[in-house]
């Protein structure tokens, strides 16, 4: 049998999450999925923790995210797709990661660019940090929601209990809704609101 690799054992953790669920994520369960004893994994991935690192940090680099400068405004919009991406289709690996920071060179170098393009339009390197930051927690909230469709968990609010005469706005809004314009104009609003700081 081949040697062991650290991105074998991290997209097997990807496949058991998106099948099973985050909690099923376990170094036993990801050593049986892969035929191997447990013992094997420890040097690529000591703890679930190290595991759950991993994980995104493969999902960011699917993604394809910026590796090269590109314009800010440039790099908002794909990263809000790609979370968006990343949530749909691998929703429970999505789910397993929301509550980690980001770890490793590989998850990390696109957040540089990021920085770099932010610093290079004329922000402080504290705001384009902050900047950076904004985005990364919006489109985490775009995310969780999109993931929480793919699980077949989402939650709506059930209009049939309000009045139509106290609320007849909501009422109405809620037949012509569309979220995918709901996320584009959050993107769109994003990005006017840090071009306006940018030009005071």
């Amino acid at each position: 049998m081949p040697s062991l690799t650290r991105d074998q054992i991290l997209w097997a953790a990807i496949r058991i999450a998106d099948e099973e669920g985050a909690d099923a994520v376990t170094l036993r369960r990801i050593s049986s999925d892969l035929g191997v004893h447990v013992t094997s994994l420890y040097n690529h991935v000591p703890t679930r923790d190290a595991i759950t690192d991993g994980m995104f940090e493969v999902l960011l680099a699917e993604a394809k995210l910026p590796t090269q400068p590109v314009p800010w405004e440039d790099w908002v919009r794909r990263f809000f797709a790609a979370i968006a991406d990343i949530a749909t289709t691998h929703p429970g690996a999505f789910h397993a990661v929301e509550h980690r920071p980001v770890q490793g060179s590989r998850a990390t170098a696109s957040f540089e660019i990021a920085i770099a393009a932010f610093v290079q339009a004329g922000f402080s390197t504290l705001d384009a940090y902050a900047a950076v930051k904004t985005v990364a927690l919006l489109a985490a909230a775009v995310g969780w929601e999109k993931s929480k469709d793919a699980r077949g968990e989402a939650l709506e609010t059930r209009l049939d209990d309000l009045s139509a005469d106290a609320f007849p706005l909501v009422r109405s809004i809620a037949v012509t809704a569309q979220p995918e314009a709901a996320w584009t104009f959050a993107v769109e609003t994003v990005i006017a609101g840090l071009r306006a700081r940018l030009e005071q």
